[in-house]
């Protein structure tokens, strides 16, 4: 009977100890997905933004450009045209640039904000400045100052080279946050460390003679 009863209280604290452990296990492993998923979304919008920030800059510069050219060529018949677009370009940019400056806030750093705004955004506005006055002197029917044009092509020139490094960067910003999302991080052993190594590894560390050549591939599913 007693070793009927041990069988019968055994199957029971197994079925109640085992449900415990599979629920814990599900509740862990909903905890890590959603946190990856999380983590995904991040890196998409900022995708998402660097696609659009490069998209929107390049086209306020190459409308840019195109009118300066037509300026500098005396094409008058092809103005108006090119002023349309260059001005459609330039609502795009300045409608968009405060939503900008908030996602590069908070999807990467304070220091591209400050970057966008210093290296790129400023120089439209000063550039712009100066070619709004010389196409209205040409509207006006005066002449245009070709010195002044050089120096406004030369000054798109500075900020397309500006416009490229900022670009260059936030894209690299971009595969880093893709490879940390999908394939992890690599942490080096360290006091800050340690407690993402399993015990093993934290076994194995004492026996090794240079405990700085450690290193584990962390991904979301292990934090």
């Amino acid at each position: 009977m007693s070793s009927v009863l041990s069988v019968i209280v055994g199957f029971l604290l197994s079925g109640l100890i085992g449900n415990w452990l599979v629920q814990r296990w599900q509740a862990r492993n909903w905890l890590h997905q959603q946190r990856f998923l999380g983590q995904e979304k991040e890196y998409t919008a900022l995708k998402e933004l660097a696609d659009e920030i490069a998209t929107l800059m390049g086209a306020r510069l190459y409308h840019m450009q195109r009118v300066a050219f037509t300026l500098a060529a005396s094409r008058t018949e092809l103005l108006t045209g090119r002023l349309i677009d260059y001005e459609a370009a330039v609502v795009k940019w300045n409608e968009r640039l405060t939503s900008f400056y908030v996602r590069l806030a908070l999807l990467s750093s304070s220091e591209l904000v400050y970057r966008l705004e210093r290296t790129i955004h400023t120089r439209f506005q000063q550039t712009g400045q100066r070619l709004d006055r010389l196409i209205q002197a040409r509207q006006g029917g005066g002449s245009i100052n070709t010195g002044a044009v050089s120096e406004i092509t030369k000054e798109l020139t500075k900020i397309q080279i500006n416009a490229l490094g900022f670009n260059k960067t936030v894209l690299g910003i971009v595969e880093k946050r893709k490879s940390e999302v999908y394939f992890g991080i690599r942490l080096r052993f360290s006091w800050t460390t340690m407690k993402r190594f399993s015990t093993w590894q934290l076994v194995k560390a004492l026996f090794v003679r240079d405990v700085n050549s450690l290193s584990i591939l962390s991904t979301t599913l292990d934090s």
